[in-house]
């Protein structure tokens, strides 16, 4: 069960690299669909957002057990897409995310430390 999360968010594209950074959007999509059939990762689900005042424009949720997500940081092809995306699109980034049991623990830690 996935116990953790990867975020990856963006802006929007650099001026110039709009259609580079669509191609790599369509083959990120292609290449997590693969991982989830794998069983790499339990499952993931792109997100974009309607304009706003933020520098958030969209994000991509990857769920899987902790274990899993680390290594699959440590992929070459996964640490290859997040140097394009970070060549070609603003405000892009990857984020460590905590659910269930993980989430609990974090949580009980949060609470020891705001009772101190």
């Amino acid at each position: 069960m996935a116990d953790a999360a990867i975020l990856i968010r963006w802006d929007s594209p650099k001026t110039g690299r709009e259609q580079q950074a669509l191609a790599l959007f369509g083959s990120s999509l292609e290449y997590y669909s693969t991982l989830q059939s794998e069983g790499t990762i339990e499952s993931f689900e792109p997100v974009m957002l309607s304009p706003g005042s933020s520098d958030l424009n969209g994000f991509i949720l990857i769920r899987g057990t902790s274990e899993k997500l680390n290594a699959l940081k440590q992929d070459e092809q996964f640490v290859e897409r997040m140097i394009r995306g970070q060549y070609l699109i603003a405000g892009f980034g990857i984020v460590d995310g905590y659910l269930e049991g993980n989430l609990q623990l974090r949580m009980a830690k949060y609470a020891q430390t705001v009772a101190q």
